[in-house]
């Protein structure tokens, strides 16, 4: 079994679709989104319909929460206005978690925040990480951080991030992951890929700039341009990642 995960697409579509595409190529048998379909970027309203449309797993991550719950600043007015409520309220009622049991692991998948109180690096102290892995819990997956790593950890547990699609930092590409793995509880080999693809940039841009109102554009600009964060306190309660 083939298994795309992927997390924040954050309103960017030219990224979400590099994606899309490269998912179908290498032919994944399902899809599994770790949240943040919304926020940050210009067409919310259409990576949320996407990932609605084709994805067989949705999380809900700190973006989606905040928006949808109207707990960030004023100026996101912006997205309340793109969404609408009737995605607003579907975005409020996806689950936080999803757990499987994959070559014979028992995996835990989460966003990030908000199950994390606050946000964790896969290179965070070891003794920090160990409540991710109860009660029982072998390989665990995130996304929020926005860039990709891996982390085996002691007593036979590996802990993942697997990038962002639409905003991610250091390496301006769109990331995702590919787990290639064995359904149920027989124990068997699974491989976990990290994928960077080129997508139109330029077209992200543009399309920023000609959403009038979009909150932080100039930020959101130079995120994807150049994978360096550009949020300055206080912006949106989602303003570290």
């Amino acid at each position: 079994m083939r298994i795309a995960l992927l997390a924040d697409l954050h309103g960017n579509m030219p990224a979400t679709e590099a994606v899309a595409a490269d998912i179908k190529k290498r032919g994944a048998d399902a899809v599994w989104c770790l949240g943040d379909l919304v926020g940050k970027g210009p067409s919310s309203a259409e990576t949320f319909d996407w990932a609605m449309a084709n994805c067989d797993v949705i999380l809900r991550g700190n973006w989606d929460e905040g928006i949808a719950l109207k707990q960030f600043a004023p100026n996101d007015q912006f997205y309340f206005d793109q969404l609408g409520e009737g995605r607003m309220r579907r975005l409020a009622e996806l689950p936080l978690e999803h757990h499987a049991w994959l070559s014979g692991r028992h995996v835990r998948l989460i966003h990030g925040r908000p199950v994390m109180s606050d946000l964790q690096s896969t290179w965070d102290g070891e003794d920090s990480l160990k409540w991710l892995f109860q009660p029982d819990f072998d390989l665990v997956g995130y996304g929020d951080i926005h860039h990709a790593g891996l982390r085996p950890l002691h007593g036979d547990r590996i802990l993942f991030s697997i990038g962002s699609v639409g905003n991610s930092i250091r390496i301006p590409l769109a990331q995702y992951a590919l787990l290639t793995c064995a359904e149920g509880k027989a124990r068997a080999a699974f491989d976990l890929q990290f994928i960077y693809l080129t997508y139109d940039v330029d077209r992200a841009v543009r399309d920023a700039l000609a959403a009038p109102g979009l909150p932080m554009q100039a930020a959101y600009i130079q995120e994807v341009r150049t994978g360096v964060y550009g949020r300055v306190p206080p912006a949106s309660k989602g303003e570290n990642v």
